[in-house]
């Protein structure tokens, strides 16, 4: 078990702190970013309720287990439970995603394209630092090389460095467009894993409170279709913005 910073009798009182890694065009440090927009307008009107602090990835899981942090943004239980082996699930709660991400396996330009886990082994793959794709069990075979951001990822590969980049989908279409790049050769029916963009929490009576009010947000921006209006205007294509919004089953 975690040695989770315990909660103060004050909790009530103050705005959970949530802690959202930095990707690249996606969340900046600037507080800009489609993530960071897509979480403001799901709590719109719900301000005072929390207060965000941007930190690097690798940083922000060992913030979120053993510092006054409540909550990570985006990031999955799962994730957590992987990178950390010996976290205890019953002390964290996640929400519902704003967006379910699909990871994929981007080969340099005129190089053919990765189909399947066995062509990985031994190949050198890029990520970013903190992303932890080489906890997967999938892709254990392969190794791993780290850098800080997205945009760094796309330029490490485009420089002919590394066999391949891993980027998950809609986030990096993002980045492609910012650095003005084609999109590299990947094979769309070889995900590596989704990822769930969600909110996890440290359990605590504020945090399950949070949670369900941002699930019930979800639900009715889905629903009325402004959330995905939202990620639209983010930048994420129209035609594919489907394939990345929440599924309402839970």
């Amino acid at each position: 078990m975690l040695p989770f910073a315990s909660a103060g009798a004050d909790d009530t009182a103050r705005p959970m702190k949530v802690i959202m890694p930095l990707w690249g065009p996606s969340i900046q440090a600037d507080g800009t970013g489609m993530f960071v927009d897509l979480f403001k307008f799901v709590l719109q009107g719900h301000e005072d309720r929390y207060e965000i602090e941007y930190v690097s990835y690798d940083k922000a899981l060992r913030l979120l287990l053993y510092s006054d942090v409540d909550c990570a943004y985006p990031v999955s239980k799962k994730t957590i439970m992987v990178s950390m082996q010996h976290t205890d699930p019953s002390q964290m709660v996640q929400s519902l995603p704003v967006l379910v991400s699909k990871t994929y396996v981007f080969s340099r330009p005129g190089e053919p394209v990765f189909s399947s886990m066995d062509e990985l082994k031994d190949k050198l793959l890029i990520q970013i630092r903190g992303e932890n794709y080489n906890h997967n069990f999938k892709t254990a075979q392969a190794r791993f090389w780290n850098v800080d951001t997205e945009p760094e990822k796309v330029r490490v590969l485009l420089g002919g460095r590394g066999d391949a980049m891993l980027g998950s989908m809609p986030e990096i279409l993002i980045s492609f467009a910012e650095l003005g790049v084609e999109m590299p050769p990947y094979d769309p029916d070889f995900s590596v894993l989704d990822y769930n963009n969600a909110m996890t929490c440290r359990s605590s009576a504020e945090a399950q409170s949070l949670v369900e009010l941002f699930n019930r947000r979800i639900r009715e921006t889905v629903e009325d279709g402004s959330l995905r209006a939202q990620a639209v205007d983010n930048g994420v294509p129209e035609l594919v913005v489907d394939a990345f919004l929440p599924p309402l089953s839970r």
